[in-house]
C-alpha cells in the first residue's frame, strides 16, 4: 500500500473506548442525588477522537486499534464509519470486551468524573502493525510511548512523514519517543510535571498512577479530554493507556506553571528532539516554541459550554488538518483552538465537532 494508491493524510495509533455520557444537575457527593438532564453514547479515546475530528474537518484519516466483538465494539466501528475514518486496521478481538467509561458531567461547572469498566481487547503490539499502512501516512498521531508507537514513528519518519504526540501527564517513558516526534503538543500539567522532574523532584500522583497501570495491566483510560482552549480542561494521560486521575487535574505536589513559564518549558522540551513544542493552557490559549519563533495563540470563547470531553483530542486532530493543508504553525493552531472551543457546545467528545467552515469562521480564517 502506498501514498499513491491509498493516500491517507493522517493515521492514528492508539486506544479507543465507548463513552456513556450523563449530563447531571450536579455530581452528587456520597449518598447524594442528582437529576440526569441528558445522556448520550459516543466513541472515545484520545487518538481515536482526534482522527474523527480530522475526518470531520475534511482530511483522509485512518485509525489503528483494537476493540472487542461485543456491542460496544460494533458501535465504535459503525461510528468511525459514519465519520469517514478508515478502520481497515482496527482489529476486532474475538471474545474480548471493549473498554467502557461512564462520564459524569456537572451541568453547572462542566466538571467531570469517570467510571471505568476495564476492557480486555488491549492495544496493538509492534509486531502486529502493517508497515505499509503506517508508513503511507503523511502524519502519524500518537498518545502512547510504547514499543508499537516507537516502531510506527520510525517507519513514518523513514518514509518522509511527520509524527505528532498528545501528552497530558508526564512520565519519563516518553523520552524514548521524543527523538521521533515533530509536534509535541502537551498540556500545562505535562509541562509542569516535566519541569518538576527536571528539577529533581519526584513524579506527581498523575504520573505515578500512570506508571502503576503501565507496569501492572492493560489500559483503563477513557482517553477523552485534554486542554479545550475554551476555558475548561480535564486530565487524560501521557499514554492512552493511563488511568483517569480521580483527584483532579495535575498532581497536587507539582506547582502548575503558567504564562511565559510554559513557553520557557516548551523551549526546554525542544532540547529532547521535537522541533515544535506546543503547551496548551486552557482559557489562556497555547504557547508554541519552534524554529519559526516563539508565540502565543489566544483561546476562543463559545457559549454555552456544555462539556469539555474530547476537546483536547479535537485540538490535535484539527492542528494536523491544518498542517496537511500546508498551513503554517500559527494558522494551524488557530484552527485547532477554534475547533476545540466549538466542540464544547455539545455533550461528548464527538457530537460537537464543527465543520471546517464553522471552525474557520470562529478563528477568523479563510480557506
Amino acid at each position: 500500500m502506498s501514498r499513491e494508491t491509498n493516500p491517507l493524510e493522517i493515521v492514528g495509533l492508539g486506544f479507543c473506548c465507548q463513552d456513556d455520557l450523563l449530563l447531571l444537575s450536579e455530581i452528587p457527593p456520597p449518598e447524594g442525588r442528582a437529576t440526569v438532564l441528558r445522556r448520550d453514547r459516543q466513541g472515545g479515546g484520545m487518538v481515536a477522537t482526534a482522527m474523527v475530528a480530522a475526518a470531520r474537518l475534511g482530511a483522509r484519516a485512518g485509525f489503528i486499534g483494537r476493540v472487542g466483538d461485543d456491542p460496544a465494539g460494533t458501535q465504535l466501528r459503525e461510528e468511525f464509519g459514519a465519520y469517514g475514518v478508515d478502520i481497515s486496521r482496527l482489529v476486532t478481538v474475538p471474545g474480548a470486551r471493549t473498554h467502557i467509561t461512564v462520564v459524569l458531567v456537572d451541568s453547572r461547572t462542566g466538571a467531570r468524573s469517570f467510571l471505568a469498566q476495564r476492557g480486555t481487547a488491549g492495544e496493538p503490539a509492534a509486531n502486529e502493525l502493517d508497515q505499509a499502512y503506517v508508513a503511507q501516512a503523511r502524519y502519524l498521531h500518537l498518545a502512547d510511548a510504547g514499543a508499537a508507537a516507537v516502531q510506527a514513528a520510525r517507519w513514518v519518519k523513514a518514509a518522509g512523514g511527520e509524527v505528532c504526540f498528545d501528552g497530558t501527564h508526564f512520565h519519563p517513558a516518553v523520552f524514548g519517543l521524543l527523538p521521533w516526534i515533530d509536534y509535541l503538543i502537551v498540556s500545562r500539567f505535562f509541562a509542569s510535571e516535566y519541569a518538576a522532574h527536571r528539577a529533581g523532584r519526584r513524579l506527581g500522583r498523575a504520573a505515578q498512577a500512570f506508571a502503576a497501570v503501565h507496569e501492572s495491566g492493560p489500559p483503563i483510560e477513557h482517553g477523552d479530554a485534554g486542554d479545550s482552549g475554551s476555558g475548561k480542561e480535564a486530565p487524560t494521560g501521557v499514554h492512552g493507556s493511563s488511568p483517569p486521575v480521580e483527584h483532579g487535574p495535575g498532581a497536587e505536589d507539582v506547582e502548575l506553571l503558567q504564562g511565559e513559564q510554559l513557553l520557557a518549558t516548551a523551549e526546554r522540551l525542544r532540547e529532547h528532539g521535537p522541533p515544535v513544542v506546543v503547551v496548551t493552557e486552557g482559557e489562556h490559549g497555547c504557547w508554541c516554541a519552534s524554529a519559526e519563533g516563539t508565540f502565543h495563540v489566544p483561546s476562543f470563547a463559545v457559549a454555552p459550554v456544555v462539556d469539555t470531553t474530547g476537546a483536547g483530542d479535537v485540538f490535535h486532530g484539527a492542528f494536523l488538518v491544518g498542517r496537511a493543508r500546508g498551513w503554517d504553525l500559527l494558522r494551524s493552531l488557530r484552527l485547532a483552538s477554534a475547533a476545540a472551543a466549538l466542540k464544547c457546545r455539545a455533550l461528548g467528545g464527538r457530537a460537537g465537532i464543527p465543520s471546517l467552515d464553522e471552525a474557520l469562521a470562529l478563528a477568523g480564517l479563510d480557506r
